[in-house]
């Protein structure tokens, strides 16, 4: 139950970074966010990895508050 409570953000600067992260955490997180600078620096390449890992996904790329 709680692991499906936690989002965990990643702002990072690289995939290589993101997947380091994502494979730490492992199955204590199963809803990550993908903001702006890791979209940017790696395109779509994040979001199909949280896919194949069966994870949820918040991509947040507003560019105003």
């Amino acid at each position: 139950m709680s692991r499906s409570r936690l989002i965990t953000a990643l702002d990072v600067k690289s995939l290589a970074e993101m997947k380091t992260l994502v494979d730490t955490l492992d199955e204590a997180v199963s809803f990550y966010k993908v903001g702006m600078e890791l979209f940017y620096s790696a395109g779509t390449l994040p979001l199909d990895y949280l896919k194949t890992r069966k994870k949820h996904v918040f991509l947040d790329l507003k560019l105003h508050d």
